[in-house]
C-alpha cells in the first residue's frame, strides 16, 4: 500500500476534521487512530553518518545533547527515537515498505557548532530538520537553511524576534510574547511590585526580558534594570553580586516581599544559584524562572543548589499540553520510562513534529522548500497530536496554548520539580491562571 500524505487527510477527514472548532474536546483523537496501528517497538537508527539509496524517509535533527541546553535535549532526543519506533511500526501496519531514518546531531548549545552541524546534514541531502531547539541556534542557521532550501521544525525556540513570516523555521511552540504575558500575570497575582531581572544577553534572553516587562508594566508592576551575562561566561561572580546589590536597593524603596528576581537562563541557572545563595539579601524574597529551566534535570539532582530553589520558591512556566489529552499521558510515561525523569514539554513537541514531517516529505516535492512549506502549512491546520492542535499561526508559530508552572519541592530526601499552576487559554477567552492543590 503506497502511503501518502491523501491517506492521511482521509483519516483525518472522517475523523477529527468535522470538529474542529471546539479543538479541546477533539484532542487526541488523530493520535488515537495512529496508536491503534502500532504493533510494537521497531528499530531507531540516529547516528548514521552516509545516506544510502532507498525508499526510506531520512529527516534530521539539531538537539543540544551536550552543554547548557542538554537536559532538553536529552529528552527531545529520547522522545523521538520514540516517536521513530511508533511511526515505523504504523508504515508496516499499512504495509508499506518506508521507515524513518532518523539522523542526529549534538548542537552542543553553541550557535556556531549547530551551524556546522546543520551543513553536515545538507551534505547529506537532508532538507527537513527538526530543530534547532535553542533560540539564539535559530537565529545562527535560518539564513544558511533560507538560502540552501532547507525547512526547520523547531520544537523549543521561543523568541519573539524570531517569528518572522515566510521563513524557513517553523516553530511547534508559542513564542515569547505569550510568556511574557504568563510570568507577568503569575507575577501580579502573587502581589510582586518590583522585579529585578538577570538574563542571557542573546536573542532569547533579551527578548523574553522585554516581553515580562512589557507585560507586567501593563498589569502596573515595575521592572528595574537588571544584570545580563554573557552566554559564553563561565564565572558569573560578578553578576551576580550586581544582582545582589539591584535587590538590595530595591527592597529599600519597595517591601521586601513584594521584590522579585527574574530569571531567564538556561543551564548556567545552576551556577546562578549556587552563587545566589551565598547573598542574605537573595534568599528572602520570591525568585522566578522560564521555559529555560523549568524540569531542568540538574537544578534537582544537586541538593544545596535545590535546597536554595525550594526555599525562594522559584516559579518556572514552560508551554503545556492540554489537560483532558490521554494520548499525552501515555507517550509522557513512555518517556520518562526511558528518561528515568519528566520530560520537557518541548520533547513531546518533537515526538508530533516527527510524525508531521514524516507525513510532510511523503507528499512534498522533494528539495523544492516551498513545496515542503506549504505541506507543513496545510498539515498542521488539521493535525492533533499529543500536545494538542498544531495549527501555526502567519509566522509559523504555534497558534493554541497553555502554560503549566513548576517549582521545585522537597519529597522525603530527594527534590523534584512540582506544578503548582496552570495558565489555561479556552478559545475565544482571555488566559486565566489556574493554581494546582
Amino acid at each position: 500500500m503506497k502511503f501518502t500524505f491523501q491517506l492521511f487527510v482521509k483519516i483525518v477527514i472522517d475523523s477529527v476534521f468535522i470538529r474542529l472548532n471546539s479543538y479541546k474536546k477533539t484532542t487526541g483523537i488523530l493520535i488515537t487512530i495512529i496508536l491503534m496501528a502500532i504493533l510494537g517497538i521497531g528499530c531507531v537508527e540516529s547516528t548514521k553518518e552516509t545516506l544510502v539509496e532507498s525508499d526510506d524517509i531520512t529527516i534530521g535533527a539539531l538537539l543540544p545533547l551536550t552543554g547548557n541546553l542538554d537536559s532538553i535535549g536529552e529528552s527531545s532526543q529520547t522522545a523521538l527515537e520514540l516517536s521513530s519506533e511508533d511511526i515505523n511500526d504504523y508504515l508496516a501496519g499499512l504495509g508499506s515498505e518506508k521507515n524513518i531514518k532518523l539522523i542526529i546531531k549534538d548542537t552542543e548549545s553553541n550557535p556556531e557548532k549547530a551551524l556546522e552541524q546543520l551543513k553536515n546534514l545538507d551534505e547529506l541531502g537532508i532538507k527537513i530538520v527538526i530543530g534547532p531547539q535553542a533560540s539564539n541556534e535559530a537565529e545562527a542557521v535560518l539564513q544558511y537553511a533560507t538560502e540552501n532550501g532547507i525547512t526547520l521544525m523547531s520544537t523549543a525556540s521561543t523568541a519573539s524576534s524570531l517569528a518572522i513570516p515566510d521563513d524557513n523555521l517553523f516553530r511547534f511552540v508559542p513564542d515569547d510574547t505569550n510568556q511574557g504575558k504568563v510570568l507577568a500575570t503569575l507575577m501580579n497575582k502573587e502581589e510582586i511590585n518590583a522585579v529585578v531581572p538577570i538574563y542571557r544577553n542573546d536573542v532569547w534572553g533579551n527578548g523574553l526580558s522585554d516581553e515580562a516587562k512589557k507585560s507586567f508594566e501593563i498589569l502596573g508592576g515595575t521592572v528595574l534594570e537588571g544584570v545580563t551575562y554573557e552566554t559564553n561566561n563561565e564565572d558569573l561572580f560578578t553578576e551576580v553580586e550586581l544582582l545582589n546589590e539591584k535587590v538590595i536597593a530595591a527592597t529599600s524603596e519597595y517591601d521586601e516581599s513584594s521584590v522579585a528576581v527574574l530569571l531567564c537562563s538556561y543551564g548556567e541557572a545552576k551556577q546562578v544559584l549556587t552563587l545566589a545563595q551565598t547573598y542574605p539579601a537573595l534568599t528572602t524574597i520570591n525568585w522566578y524562572g522560564s521555559d529555560g529551566i523549568a524540569l531542568n534535570k540538574e537544578l534537582v539532582n544537586d541538593n544545596d543548589v535545590a535546597s536554595f530553589a525550594a526555599a525562594v520558591n522559584i516559579k518556572s512556566p514552560i508551554y503545556g499540553y492540554e489537560e483532558e489529552n490521554d494520548e499525552y499521558q501515555v507517550i509522557e510515561s513512555r518517556i520518562e520510562e526511558q528518561l528515568g525523569r519528566v520530560p520537557e514539554t518541548y520533547a513531546l513537541s518533537a515526538y508530533d513534529a516527527l510524525w508531521i514531517a514524516t507525513f510532510v516529505d511523503t507528499d512534498a516535492v522533494t528539495d523544492n522548500d516551498e513545496s515542503i512549506k506549504m505541506a507543513i502549512s496545510a498539515l498542521t491546520n488539521k493535525y492533533f497530536g499529543i500536545t494538542g492542535w498544531a495549527k501555526l499561526d502567519e509566522n509559523g508559530d504555534r497558534v493554541h496554548w497553555d502554560y503549566d508552572v513548576w517549582t521545585i519541592n522537597k519529597v522525603n530526601e530527594d527534590y523534584q520539580w512540582k506544578l503548582v499552576a496552570r495558565y489555561q487559554v479556552d478559545p475565544g477567552d482571555d488566559g486565566k491562571l489556574i493554581f494546582v492543590e
